[in-house]
């Protein structure tokens, strides 16, 4: 019987980890995926992408905290935004 854990539905919880997933899951090239393709516009580099579709612990805001978790819960421009706040460290 299906419930909270079992089930077949499955909800990402920020469009970068619904990327990662799309990448790590389905073997989707960074390049050949929307959001893949507007981070590398925005200049993050391929290495960096991929190290975080890991989900890294990066260091934001004087701390080290999870990728996926200070990415959640954002809309795609807020998630593209952010992504290159931390990659230059502001």
């Amino acid at each position: 019987e299906p419930n909270t854990g079992n089930n077949g539905v499955h909800a990402s919880a920020s469009p970068f980890e619904a990327f990662a997933e799309r990448t790590n899951w389905l073997g989707v090239a960074v390049e050949r995926d929307y959001f893949g393709k507007a981070m590398l516009a925005l200049g993050i580099p391929m290495g960096t992408i991929k190290a975080w579709c890991e989900d890294p612990a990066v260091p934001f805001e004087g701390k080290r905290q999870s990728l996926f978790d200070l990415l959640e819960d954002l809309d795609g421009r807020d998630c593209l935004k952010k992504s290159v706040a931390i990659l230059s460290g502001k």
